[in-house]
Order: structure tokens, then C-alpha cells, then sequence
């Protein structure tokens, strides 16, 4: 919910502060590790096989839903 000051108007007579829904940038969000069961921030990782992991920068150990 964010806060928004707006001037009276037709659809608003009296105008002021209204609260409303707003979106959330995606770049805010943490993961939780279900290692540690934490929010934590994410590193990236190169396995053996050429494929890349997220991993949690905490305990090292690979974020990834299945």
C-alpha cells in the first residue's frame, strides 16, 4: 500500500491522502533458502556440467524450485 496526495476532482471532491495498492519491483524481493530458512541474497554459480545455479551467498547452498 502506498500513499498518494492528490487534488480535489471530479471523481475525488474532497482530494487529500488516499491509499491505495501499488505494484512492487521485483529487484525488492528476497528468496528464502530452505537450507537455513532465511531471506538471503543471491549468487550465481557455474556447475561442472555448464549449467548455472542460484545459491545463497549465507551457507553457499543451491536456491533453485522444483
Amino acid at each position: 500500500m502506498v500513499k498518494r496526495h492528490t487534488k480535489p476532482n471530479p471523481a475525488n471532491q474532497q482530494g487529500g491522502i488516499i491509499e491505495k495498492e501499488a505494484m512492487l519491483d521485483l529487484s525488492n524481493l528476497k528468496l528464502i533458502c530452505p537450507k537455513c530458512a532465511k531471506t538471503v541474497r543471491i549468487g550465481k554459480k557455474i556447475l561442472d556440467d555448464g549449467s548455472k545455479v542460484r545459491v545463497c551467498k549465507k551457507c553457499g547452498e543451491a536456491v533453485e524450485s522444483k
